[in-house]
């Protein structure tokens, strides 16, 4: 069945993509919502169909990208709007599917799914130059995945395989892993390496599995089951994707058996990643599994410093000791504020470095402190504000009622819990007096519901932001 687009939809649709590639990458915007692989159908005063042609994955696009694009939609319309994905809304060519993402591979290219493409350079240069051992600053939090991963880059293969590495976003997880490839390549340009999140992964197998025929799954297996090294950064979004999981859980188990290594991130510990089939889980525990924690107040000047070496102009002493004691929980936000001050001298007074000023700072990057002061929170801290939002004692969350005015409230503290502090899920546990399990149970009733109800989402998104704001 063949589309008609009315314009002024086609309008409206092309006011809206713009938007969207400033919420998503634009590779993943031309991916699902290019001109060539949806259109927009329909729309009416609360909801708007977009169709895709059939047999493209439609199930990914709306679970990854349909609060964005509701987002987009709604904003461009002024008015809350609900999309619909409508698969098999027309016919599609094969030569009209869209290219997937890139990903750093040693072969000098940048691999989609077996095809080459005009980018002839070779992988060092699409790694980050910053990411290397020789300038990663090593504080005790992460002396033992530091050497871990030089060891693993000396003998990739050998006795820690796989490497898992766990930890918040922001302390150096991605820096290590493209590290490791750096290290690789340049120890033996030869080897086949690759570095990839696993989100581009899942993107290289949706356009495999969309494009008719065995060939190009064929020729996406052959890619990364024949590699020296595969490093996957953010695994956690394999959490729910069966397909790509079953997917992955081969790759895995054909590098593993030819002794090939696998490195992998995560934001989570591989039991603590809900979503994750058991036997996958099983393969990431059966190597080394390393926890990167928050570094430390002279670890974190350290970095700052290290930071500011390739600076002409050097902010005081004080002033970098301050950034470290109020930036405890993220270096990246760390070495971002850095930077933000040295552009705003750049900008306003570049003779002035001397005379910089505690209280300028907080002018200029107090945001990022707010930011940071919301990642400390604690599960107290969360149990105080569940409690009086939903009208409970703290004792309540930390009994035995089974009410539900009670249950609710506790699930929704543990899962806010869990979220957004560093705390693991045992140290969550006592702090509700509860067992492992339970948590892990409570967080996964809460997941299911947030996917189920908008209503209940916008709740929790609001408690959220309301508890990072309040810290």
């Amino acid at each position: 069945m063949e589309s008609v687009v009315e314009p002024n939809l086609l309008s409206l649709w092309h006011r809206c993509l713009p938007l969207l590639r400033e919420r998503i990458p634009a590779a993943q915007v031309e991916m699902w919502f290019g001109e060539k692989v949806s259109r927009p159908i329909s729309l009416s005063e609360k909801e708007m169909v977009l169709g895709f042609p059939k047999d493209s994955f439609v199930e990914w696009a709306e679970k990854n990208y349909r609060g964005d694009l509701e987002a987009v939609v709604s904003s461009v319309l002024g008015r809350e709007v609900s999309v619909v994905f409508q698969e098999g809304a027309y016919e599609l060519p094969v030569e009209e599917l869209s290219a997937p993402a890139p990903v750093v591979s040693s072969r000098g290219k940048e691999a989609s799914s077996g095809q080459e493409t005009r980018n002839g350079s070779h992988a060092l240069d699409n790694l980050n130059r910053l990411f290397s051992f020789q300038n990663f600053v090593v504080g005790e939090n992460t002396r033992f995945a530091y050497n871990s991963c030089l060891e693993v880059a000396a003998h990739p293969g050998e006795a820690k395989n796989p490497l898992f590495l766990h930890g918040p976003s922001g302390l150096g997880k991605t820096h290590l892993l493209q590290a490791i490839a750096r290290d690789v390549l340049e120890r033996d340009p030869s080897k086949n390496v690759v570095y990839l999140t696993s989100e581009q992964f899942g993107n290289l197998y949706v356009e495999a599995v969309r494009t008719p025929g065995n060939q190009r799954m064929s020729e996406f297996r052959q890619r990364f089951r024949n590699v020296d090294v595969l490093l996957v950064d953010d695994v956690q979004f394999f959490q729910g994707k069966d397909s790509m999981q079953e997917e992955f859980f081969h790759t895995f188990n054909a590098l593993y058996n030819s002794h090939r290594q696998i490195v992998c991130a995560s934001d989570k510990i591989p039991q603590e990643l809900s979503g994750l089939e058991k036997r996958l889980v099983s393969r990431f525990e059966w190597g080394l599994t390393v926890d990167i924690t928050p570094p430390d107040l002279p670890t974190r000047v350290a970095i700052l410093e290290e930071k500011q070496n390739s600076f002409t102009r050097k902010l005081p002493a004080d002033i970098l000791e301050y950034l470290a004691q109020r930036i405890k929980s993220n270096v990246r936000n760390l070495e971002s504020s850095l930077l933000t001050l040295q552009a705003y001298l750049d900008l306003v007074s570049p003779d002035k470095v001397g005379a910089l000023t505690r209280s300028l700072v907080d002018k200029v990057v107090g945001n990022k402190f707010e930011v940071d002061a919301a990642m400390q929170l604690t599960v107290t801290r969360i149990q105080e504000f569940v409690a009086h939002r939903y009208d409970v004692r703290i004792q309540d969350l930390k009994g035995k009622g089974r009410q539900s005015e009670i249950t609710v409230p506790r699930q929704i503290a543990m899962y806010l819990s869990r979220k957004l502090t560093e705390k693991s899920l045992p140290e969550i546990a006592a702090g509700f007096e509860k067992s492992h399990p339970t948590v892990l149970h409570s967080i996964s009733v809460v997941e299911k519901k947030i996917e189920k109800s908008e209503d209940f989402r916008q709740e929790i998104s609001d408690l959220e932001r309301k508890l990072c704001t309040s810290s």
